[in-house]
């Protein structure tokens, strides 16, 4: 104890900056009071974390340290605990965390101290002589606290010690956790005093995705897929009283008529009769429907089965293809017990912090792995999402899926059937109208999935993970046919946690609508929906989204980045073929061997691969913490800057050979990616210089450059070195 009293004496100016190595010292038999109070003389007590609109101050604890992931709790940062009524928030004492030109904080609702409380999976508490024990949802901690473990739901740990904190407050930030990380009920929920006071701003208006709570919506939807003559969109479920976890509208076959869907619909478990999902462009449906009810839950035998013939007979009439083909996803995809139990085998492999668990599982990671069963969930649900879309767009078979309760693997199923048969859903929108449609508004049960509540069963079942896990898969293997990035898949898949947007906060629009109706006072309140990127990322955050290669293949989905400065071809001299007709190429041998690669539309149809060799754990997402795995300015932002650079070298040689045939200057176009030269100047120098590249890129952050070697540590402007824009990618002209 007494090397940690010199260590800051000698250092006091510069107390919060450094590591207290000391601190990891067990506690002493010997251990005089006095000494502790003179080590908290040096800790700030006027520190306070940013709050956002509704949040306010439930607890703090002075005189703690943050420990640094995989370092045995021998390096960390000293400052001051605070438990809010939306997050956990660390606030260090050079006041760095909060404070400063030169610290980004990436995500605009909360900083790398910050831990929402609606992402807290598991609390272990540490008391002296290394004692470690889970601490339950609901339970009172009276032993004083030397550490505390918090585990995330992303899989990110962090440790906080508490060992010279007041013992009052030692007790209090801890049951204050407890108690705020684990609410009962849905008023609990930070969001709900956040969209109170948000109230006066219409999130939705701004967003670009269809949110399918109006007709419009459902109606433009079928427009696009050419069948409103065929399907239409009932209003059966008005004000829900047919179905509790179905939207008010719906699509259903233009044969039946609302009296007889509601008629039907206690037949079938919650009442969910087949709702249409989409039609492919050969005229043939995909359809999703519940189980019939067990006989004993209906008049007659004989009526049940009349009642499931008579609304696939619709579906039949509405394609005209022949009897549909039922795909029963009970026996197809995986049980939601055995998608609960792969996943806790996979979080136990990849929630750790410590370097001596690092390198026992690196022994044997392959086999832990494949003993997680993870990826083999993933290749079997990739399967019958492969067979489904076979079915249609080759066999020409309308396909009927079903399952139990049609909340959960109907929802990916049918969403990753869409994805490889329509290029709309590989758009950053299509994919977002997409999520919208077959997973908020029909009733996939987030709430209870994630474990926003706590209720009977609290054991997280993350359908939906899995179904990002599988986009990623298909991203790997077209890694050009998709408008969006693996960030932008790992950042959906934070939203999920965060527990603030509407989206990702309710099992079923009906709870939605609920919650406003009991709540009086907050009635005319409307959450932000998790499309409004805004209200998280800077415009810079998000162009990392952004996937090149896909700018460079696809042209009709392009936003503009070259097409202004292609207007006359003519000028080119045949310079630009065809198939190349947005990338800048000279001689016939650049224009056949890029045929293929830069077709001028994107695949219709995607035939990805299932076999172990290409099914592959999605590290940036769930390996973005184990900073031993990291990959130091390597790995996949490192590839991904790369064909950045690349993209806005093609658009500057573009700009420049059109400039020189047109002999005037016009502004050089965007590329809405990283580089692009409409970016502020002064915005961008600061998230370049001051970004480090690992390959957690951009989750977790980089080293500062004082502390770290520079020809090792380099920022992400270190790529425009050399490139053809490094000098004038910002100038409105040439």
């Amino acid at each position: 104890m007494s090397n940690f009293i010199s260590y800051l004496t000698r250092n006091e100016t510069e107390r919060g900056k450094e590591t207290f190595k000391s601190y990891i010292d067990e506690d002493e038999d010997n251990e005089k009071d006095d000494m502790k109070e003179r080590a908290s003389s040096f800790f700030q007590t006027d520190l306070s974390p940013r709050l956002l609109a509704g949040e306010c101050k439930i607890a703090e604890a002075d005189k703690t340290l943050s420990f640094s992931a995989f370092t045995d709790r021998k390096s960390g940062v000293s400052g001051k605990l605070f438990v809010t009524n939306f997050k956990v928030s660390f606030v260090t004492e050079d006041r760095s965390s909060y404070e400063g030109s030169n610290r980004r904080q990436r995500n605009l609702l909360m900083g790398d101290f910050d831990i929402p409380l609606t992402s807290i999976d598991t609390v272990y508490q540490v008391i002296s002589g290394g004692r470690r024990r889970k601490l339950s949802p609901g339970t009172t901690v009276s032993s004083y606290t030397k550490y505390i473990e918090i585990h995330c739901k992303n899989f990110n740990v962090h440790v906080f010690g508490l060992k010279f904190t007041p013992r009052d407050q030692n007790k209090m930030i801890v049951n204050t956790i407890l108690h705020y990380a684990y609410p009962t009920k849905s008023s609990l929920l930070f969001a709900f005093y956040y969209g109170k006071e948000q109230q006066h701003f219409n999130f939705g208006s701004s967003v670009d995705t269809p949110l399918y709570d109006s007709p419009t919506d459902w109606e433009r939807e079928i427009n696009r897929c050419r069948c409103s003559n065929k399907w239409w969109v009932t209003d059966v479920n008005a004000s829900y009283h047919m179905s509790t976890s179905l939207p008010e509208r719906f699509v259903v076959p233009c044969g039946l008529l609302n009296f007889d869907l509601q008629k039907a619909s206690s037949h079938f478990v919650d009442r969910r009769i087949p709702t249409w999902c989409y039609t492919h462009t050969n005229g043939v449906s995909l359809v999703r429907m519940a189980n019939l009810l067990p006989q004993s839950d209906v008049a007659t035998f004989e009526e049940r089965e009349y009642t499931s013939k008579m609304l696939l007979t619709a579906v039949q009439m509405a394609d005209n293809k022949g009897p549909p083909e039922i795909i029963d996803l009970n026996k197809s995809c995986p049980s939601l017990k055995d998608l609960q139990s792969s996943y806790d085998k996979l979080k136990e492999l990849c929630v750790i912090d410590s370097e001596k668990d690092f390198l026992v599982q690196d022994i044997n990671w392959m086999s832990s792995l494949e003993n997680s069963k993870w990826l083999s969930l993933v290749s079997q649900c990739m399967a019958v999402s492969i067979e489904t879309m076979d079915l249609i767009v080759n066999k020409q078979k309308t396909v009927v899926i079903k399952e139990f309760d049609s909340r959960n693997f109907a929802c990916l199923v049918s969403s990753l059937s869409q994805i490889l048969m329509d290029p709309n859903f590989r758009t950053q929108v299509g994919f977002q109208s997409l999520v919208q449609r077959e997973w908020i508004m029909m009733g996939h049960p987030f709430q209870k999935h994630n474990n926003l509540i706590q209720q009977g069963n609290n054991e997280r079942v993350p359908v939906f993970l899995l179904f990002l896990d599988c986009v990623w898969q298909l991203l790997q293997q077209f890694p050009s046919s998709f408008a969006f990035t693996e960030t932008y898949l790992t950042s959906v898949w934070d939203s999920v946690q965060l527990g603030l947007f509407e989206s990702f906060l309710f099992d079923s629009p009906h709870q939605r609508s609920r919650f406003n109706v009991e709540n009086r006072v907050m009635r005319q309140f409307r959450l932000p929906p998790v499309w409004s990127w805004n209200v998280q990322f800077s415009q810079d955050d998000q162009a990392v989204f952004n996937n090149p290669l896909y700018i460079l293949k696809c042209k009709s989905q392009m936003n503009g980045p070259v097409k202004d400065t292609m207007s006359d071809k003519s000028s080119m001299n045949g310079s630009l073929t065809r198939n190349t007709s947005y990338v800048f190429k000279l001689g016939k041998y650049y224009d056949d061997i890029n045929a293929e690669v830069f077709s001028d539309e994107p695949s219709p149809i995607l035939n990805p691969m299932i076999g172990e060799s290409v099914i592959k754990l999605w590290s940036q997402c769930y390996l973005r913490w184990q900073t031993p795995a990291q990959i130091i300015g390597g790995g996949n932002p490192a590839q991904y800057f790369q064909q950045c650079i690349m993209m806005e070298e093609i658009i500057h040689l573009q700009h420049r050979l059109s400039s020189l045939n047109s002999k005037c200057h016009q502004r050089r176009p965007s590329s809405n990616l990283i580089f692009s030269s409409d970016k502020q100047k002064d915005q961008q120098d600061n998230m370049l210089d001051s970004t480090y590249l690992t390959s957690s890129f951009p989750f977790s952050s980089g080293p500062r450059a004082q502390n770290k070697p520079s020809l090792i540590f380099t920022p992400i402007s270190v790529y425009l070195q050399n490139s053809a824009i490094d000098n004038d990618y910002r100038d409105s002209e040439d």
